[in-house]
């Protein structure tokens, strides 16, 4: 980085006098970042990532947007309620700039955090313990069995975990929270982890297995309504079960949200308090015991 020693060693010792604290300790294995030094890199990570969104912005403007807006979104959430927020937000504010990052709940939290995004529309209520986030609860999502339309099981209008011992399975690989989750399911009722089961880390590869072979799976009914309307996929009630994690939105606490921003959690609001609304008058239909929705 062309800085030399004693120049490096100066600036570190101004950095210590101004903190009055040490932020490195030094031994035999050279200079090590302490707890105060390690919490100083993510305060300037962080005002690094706002000086980046200044420039970024500013480019925008010039090219006339209005402004931006960066989300993280886990599949759950990308595959149902944000693409809905964001039809209604281009429609609304065609000159807006969106950046979407999909990924694991702990990799969007941390990217929240560190100012990276905006806000983040994922499954909350985990005990993340970081305090300077706040987070809203948006809808619950439940989990249903899903098979291919002509599949034994399909006609079937509820089933345990316990009726599907003989079944093949495909099944979130280790790593993500929705394996986690889906082995507390497993758990709950006492069941151990499928042996016979095919293992990938895509959802949609989930999805395609499923429709085209025997194998079962459980899924978010928000993540199968766009396949259980073209009747690709069935999704069966499960009995039982409990619900997963509620979905919500989160933001950094202390910060005020920009104008865009701020847009798009209204909006998200207000899909959320219509969609609960239909759920509360009508209920799903039923074919042959199968949800058509």
């Amino acid at each position: 980085m062309n800085v030399s020693q004693p120049g490096l060693s100066r600036s570190i010792a101004l950095l210590e006098r101004e903190v009055g604290a040490k932020v490195l300790e030094r031994g035999r294995q050279g200079a090590q970042l302490n707890a105060m030094g390690t919490a100083l890199i993510f305060h300037a990570e962080a005002l690094e990532a706002i000086l980046e969104r200044a420039r970024e912005d500013t480019l925008l403007r010039s090219l006339g947007l209005e402004g931006s807006v960066k989300l993280g979104v886990t599949p759950i959430t990308a595959a149902g309620i944000v693409p809905r927020a964001l039809e209604i937000l281009v429609k609304a504010a065609p000159k807006i700039h969106v950046s979407v990052t999909e990924g694991l709940d702990s990799e969007i939290a941390e990217m929240l955090r560190r100012g990276h995004v905006d806000l983040v529309v994922s499954r909350i209520g985990g005990g993340s313990g970081y305090q300077e986030l706040a987070e809203e609860e948006l809808f619950r999502s439940d989990w249903g069995l899903i098979t291919r339309p002509d599949h034994p099981i399909a006609r079937r209008a509820s089933v345990r975990l316990s009726d599907l011992r003989d079944v093949r399975w495909v099944l979130p690989a280790g790593g993500s929270a929705f394996r986690q989750q889906m082995e507390r399911v497993f758990a709950s009722s006492n069941l151990g982890w499928p042996t016979q089961s095919i293992n990938t880390n895509s959802i949609l590869a989930i999805k395609a297995i499923v429709m085209s072979t025997d194998c079962v799976s459980l899924m978010a009914r928000e993540l199968v309504g766009v396949e259980v309307a073209a009747r690709r996929l069935c999704i069966i009630a499960l009995k039982g079960v409990e619900n997963q994690r509620p979905v919500g939105v989160m933001w950094r606490r202390n910060e005020t949200l920009s104008p865009v921003a701020a847009r798009v959690l209204e909006i998200l609001r207000r899909i959320s308090k219509d969609e609960l609304a239909v759920r509360k008058r009508v209920e799903l239909p039923k074919k042959g015991g199968r949800s058509v929705v």
